[in-house]
């Protein structure tokens, strides 16, 4: 057998664990993505037109100089959302920062499919599928591969 296959025993380091290039070769080349975040219905619920517009407006702003640490992002977010008058829950500061670090920009829609900031074919409408399955195995649209 030849030097140049490359087994999975390979990919894993002394310690047991995959690195993700080596798991997935692509992972070092992956095209920058875009953020989409999602306010909920009981998001909006509880805060008004204003700090909805102030929430987008943060958010946008940080992603544009995503490409810093997320504890810098996540320190970024709170002061911004502070002085909005919106607090979130540690834990939702973490999860922004995450989503934003590196990203490409970012989009923010409601679950209803409002965009409220990013490019509007990003809407629900238009990558909810019009076909609606069925659990039941005998219902005659079930498709028969399924």
């Amino acid at each position: 057998m030849s030097d140049s296959y490359q087994t999975r025993d390979d990919n894993v380091d002394a310690g047991g664990e995959t690195s993700d290039v080596d798991a997935n070769p692509a992972a070092d080349i992956a095209p920058p993505r875009l953020a989409h975040l999602v306010l909920n219905g009981a998001f909006l619920e509880r805060h008004d037109t204003t700090q909805v517009q102030s929430y987008v407006d943060a958010v946008v702003a940080v992603s544009a100089d995503s490409d810093r640490d997320e504890d810098g992002i996540e320190a970024d977010l709170r002061e911004r959302m502070d002085a909005a008058g919106i607090a979130l829950p540690d834990e939702s500061y973490r999860n922004l920062a995450r989503q934003l670090h590196d990203s490409a920009g970012v989009a923010v829609s409601t679950d209803d499919g409002r965009m409220l900031h990013g490019d509007p074919s990003l809407s629900i409408a238009n990558h909810d599928p019009d076909v609606r399955g069925t659990d039941d195995p005998e219902d005659p649209d079930r498709p028969f591969y399924s």
